[in-house]
């Protein structure tokens, strides 16, 4: 029968996530990340039912906003939108869809679903459906539906939307705390999962309410971590951790069944000792060092990372590398190195080829000989052609500099102009000369008359004394 799961979920940086990673895994298509330069292929996938990335309706039927519609764009636009180590990238919603319903109509109601999402929050919303794997539960229809933590415009990811912004920016614009928004995507998915049913004639519905709202007096099924659940599927048997779980969850029943005052005290005992574990887990957490995931980093912090842990055990590696090609195994009762039984077993593999096969193998060799040989000679003929770099400047260069420089300036006199004002000038020159001298012989004349006056007077007035 129907029966409802919503699980939200972040995508963080500083958690170890990549969305690129994830929502290649989710729509089975092959992403490479351009962030680290990793490519991240899942298009192996065969349990994909449909992908689809939804827009808001103002937005949807714009020819600008095809970045938005490429999931490769999408998401690494996501991860360059900044390099903060614990920056949230999405947020994903995980469903389980009515086994009673068609494909079809599994797949409307989870379209509906991320329309009304990408409408209230104007993001893009990439939602994939997904078909139970063989050998699974075959009730196991379900839909994953990634969100974008920003708004979508023609120009890119704007703002934050309103889910993911902080209690304060809430608190400012009016809003409730963002719990009323998780509350309502739960009540949704309920609404529309019951309205699906209902279309398809079927009795069967679905609440989003727990036991204790609904009035039903039962305990929930444990919760089980994903590393729990996942760890105890692989290797097929119970984990300490799984049967702590249980074990509170066998308490509650007990309690349950002894009365009110009995359940009540056993969850307040349960409820101290989760806080008790959390502040040990948190004292444990801040006495190491704090962890940077690798999903953190770039792809040049990575490779930086690895240079520098091989240098600071090159000798050892290397020593490790040594030993392991000359570590003496036994062999069908022999004593050999691993690198005599490499060499021997690809001895093996030679002699029991037939003649013509060893051709096609000379052949093989023979093509990538050569085809190496005309690489290597069309590098040398390249790099030969290639023009060489010079900080001084060729014949033709000069020229081109030099017409272009006449272009741009104010063209000089040619060799009949330059005579010419070369006479003028000469001839200038000599009749300043000239009138500089008149006007000095004009002076001296001048001044010999005074002169002369002035020696005639004094004549006279001695004259007179006499």
């Amino acid at each position: 029968m129907a029966k409802y799961f919503l699980l939200v979920k972040i995508f963080s940086r500083g958690r170890g996530s990549r969305v690129t990673r994830a929502a290649a895994y989710r729509a089975g298509e092959r992403i490479r990340d351009e962030r680290t330069s990793e490519s991240y292929n899942y298009s192996g996938r065969r349990d994909i039912v449909h992908t689809e990335i939804v827009l808001p309706s103002s937005l949807a039927g714009q020819a600008d906003m095809e970045w938005a519609r490429d999931r490769g764009t999408l998401w690494n636009a996501v991860e360059d939108g900044s390099d903060r180590r614990n920056l949230r990238l999405a947020r994903e919603v995980l469903v389980i869809l009515p086994p009673e319903l068609t494909s079809a109509q599994r797949t409307n109601l989870v379209r509906t679903f991320s329309q009304e999402l990408a409408e209230k929050y104007r993001n893009a919303v990439d939602f994939a459906v997904h078909e139970p794997r063989a050998g699974s539960d075959q009730r196991h229809h379900h839909a994953h539906v990634l969100m974008t933590t920003r708004e979508v415009t023609p120009e890119g990811l704007g703002q934050r939307t309103t889910l993911d912004l902080s209690g304060t920016e809430r608190h400012a614009r009016g809003l409730g705390p963002s719990k009323a928004d998780l509350l309502w995507i739960r009540e949704r998915w309920a609404q529309l999962t019951n309205e699906a049913l209902l279309q398809a004639g079927l009795e069967e519905r679905v609440d989003h309410r727990s036991y204790m709202a609904q009035g039903v007096d039962r305990d929930p099924a444990p919760a089980m971590p994903q590393k729990v659940y996942y760890a105890e599927r692989r290797y097929g048997r119970s984990t300490s951790a799984g049967d702590e779980i249980r074990a509170r969850h066998r308490e509650r029943v007990q309690a349950r069944l002894k009365g009110k005052e009995e359940l009540a005290r056993t969850l307040s005992k349960q409820k101290e000792e989760g806080r008790q574990r959390a502040v040990l887990a948190f004292e444990d957490k801040e006495r190491l060092p704090k962890e940077i995931r690798h999903a953190a980093l770039t792809r040049d912090e990575l490779n930086e990372m690895r240079r520098q842990a091989y240098q600071a055990n090159k000798e050892v590696l290397n020593q490790k590398r040594r030993e392991k090609s000359r570590e003496i195994v036994q062999v069908n009762g022999l004593a050999r190195s691993r690198l005599e039984i490499r060499r021997q077993e690809r001895r093996e593999r030679h002699l029991a080829l037939s003649e013509e096969e060893r051709e096609v193998m000379r052949e093989k060799a023979r093509v990538q000989y050569h085809a190496r040989a005309e690489a290597k000679k069309a590098r040398a003929m390249s790099a030969a052609q290639a023009p060489k770099t010079s900080t001084s400047p060729t014949a033709e260069e000069s020229v081109k500099n030099w017409l272009a420089y006449r272009e741009s300036h104010s063209r000089g006199p040619t060799p009949e102009e330059s005579v010419k004002n070369w006479v003028e000038y000469r001839e200038k020159e000599q009749q300043a000369a000239l009138s500089q001298s008149n006007d000095r012989v004009g002076e001296s004349e001048e001044k010999d008359g005074k002169e002369r006056e002035r020696n005639n007077k004094r004549d006279r007035d001695d004259d007179k004394s006499l």
